[in-house]
C-alpha cells in the first residue's frame, strides 16, 4: 500500500516536480558535506596557525642564540666602552631633536659595577611631541644602540584633545667600565 501510494505521489509530480525533488536531495547532501569541509578547514587552519606560531618561536629562539654571545667574557667585550658615554648619549638627544621633540632637561646619574666591570649611566629624559614622534624617537634609539635599554615610560596629554604627549623616558646606556676606573677600585673585568 505504500508502494501504491509512492508511485501515485511520484504520477503526481511528474518529471519536472521529480528532477525538482532530487535536486533538492542533492542541495542537502551538498550542504552537509560542505558544513564537514568547513569543520575541516577551520581545524587545517587552526593546525597552519600554531605551525607558523612555534616556527616563529623556533625562528626568534635560533636568532637570539644566534646574536647571543657565547660567553660573559664575549658579552661584556661586545659592551661599548666607557669612552665612548658621551658620544652616545649625545647621540641620543640628538635624534630626539632632530624627530622634532622638544626637551626642557635631562639629567643623567652613572653607577659602576667594579666587580662585574659595567657601567650604566641613567638617563631621565622628559619630552614633548606627537605620539607618532615618541614612538618613532624610542625605536630609532633602540636600533641605533644596542647597549641602549629603555628602563620606563610615562606618556601624559594635557586633554584628550591635545595632540602633544609629555612623555618622560627613563633610559639606561650600558658600558663597559674604563680600566682606570677599575684599577682605582682594585677590581678586575
Amino acid at each position: 500500500m505504500n508502494s501504491l501510494r509512492l508511485r501515485r505521489a511520484l504520477r503526481a509530480l511528474g518529471w519536472p516536480g521529480l528532477i525538482g525533488l532530487l535536486a533538492l536531495l542533492l542541495a542537502a547532501a551538498l550542504w552537509l558535506a560542505a558544513a564537514r569541509w568547513d569543520e575541516q578547514a577551520a581545524l587545517s587552519q587552526a593546525q597552519a596557525d600554531r605551525l607558523r606560531q612555534e616556527l616563529r618561536l623556533k625562528r626568534a629562539a635560533g636568532a637570539q642564540e644566534a646574536q647571543a654571545p657565547a660567553t660573559q667574557a664575549q658579552w661584556w667585550q661586545a659592551l661599548p666602552p666607557a669612552a665612548e658615554r658621551q658620544q652616545r648619549l649625545a647621540d641620543l638627544l640628538e635624534m630626539g631633536l632632530r624627530l622634532g621633540l622638544v626637551s626642557a632637561r635631562t639629567e643623567h646619574r652613572l653607577s659602576v659595577d667594579a666587580a662585574a666591570g659595567l657601567e650604566r649611566l641613567r638617563v631621565s629624559m622628559p619630552v614633548t611631541g606627537g605620539y607618532a614622534q615618541v614612538r618613532q624617537f624610542i625605536a630609532a634609539a633602540l636600533q641605533h644602540d644596542a647597549a641602549l635599554s629603555l628602563d620606563g615610560l610615562k606618556l601624559r596629554r594635557a586633554s584628550p584633545q591635545a595632540a602633544e604627549v609629555e612623555a618622560e623616558l627613563q633610559w639606561s646606556l650600558h658600558s663597559r667600565a674604563d680600566a682606570k676606573a677599575l684599577e682605582q677600585d682594585g677590581a678586575k673585568p
